[in-house]
């Protein structure tokens, strides 16, 4: 029987290459494995770094603003600032990159309490003073103000329910504890002429906390 040799070498090669691109698909396959490994890990640091902090108020649910500036520049904590938030969807728009916004709480209408910054830290609620405050002139209020937002209807008017006045008072008390003498303002005397946190707002409810 004759042996047709070339033909054994051609098929030897075909076999060969098909090695060779399964070999570089598997090392391919690997390469890309590793990268996102090494992306996830990233995130999931970055995402440690974010929720990094302790809650202040243990009945509040966690979820971290990325708006916010570590500490308070030497500044104490002497200041609570109510604040209503002119309609829902408030713990989203502080996460939103683009809002440029946030508070240490929320108070949603359900009486859940949220907490966004750490109370160590300045979340960004009240840095607009008027020149017709009794505050101009003085640093900046975000650095020795805590702010809580009450989640109210777009006109900043509507009666707030029962659970989430009696929540708000539970969140003040708790404040008022921990920091004591603190004042409670609210925002529209920092901004004056702004409706915040508008009319129907139970303030004595809270002041009396």
């Amino acid at each position: 029987m004759q042996i047709n040799v070339s033909s054994y070498i051609v098929f030897g090669l075909k076999i060969s290459n098909y090695k060779l691109e399964v070999d570089q698909l598997y090392f391919h396959h690997r390469r890309k494995n590793t990268i996102m490994k090494y992306i996830a890990l990233l995130l999931c640091i970055a995402v440690g770094y974010i929720h990094s902090w302790t809650i202040d108020y243990l009945p509040a649910k966690q979820v971290s603003s990325p708006h916010f500036n570590r500490g308070r520049s030497g500044q104490a904590i002497t200041c609570l600032t109510l604040h209503g938030t002119a309609g829902g969807g408030t713990v989203s728009w502080f996460q939103n990159p683009s809002s440029k916004v946030s508070a240490h709480y929320v108070v949603e209408q359900d009486g859940t309490v949220v907490q966004m910054v750490s109370e160590d830290d300045t979340a960004w609620h009240n840095g607009v003073v008027t020149t017709n405050s009794v505050f101009y002139g003085r640093p900046n209020p975000n650095l020795w103000c805590i702010g809580i937002e009450f989640v109210r209807n777009t006109q900043n008017n509507n009666i707030m329910p029962e659970a989430q006045i009696a929540s708000g008072v539970r969140l003040v008390a708790d404040i008022k504890r921990r920091y004591r003498g603190i004042n409670i303002y609210t925002h529209d005397q920092f901004n004056v002429g702004r409706t915040c946190p508008g009319p129907n707002f139970p303030l004595s409810r809270f002041k009396n906390a």
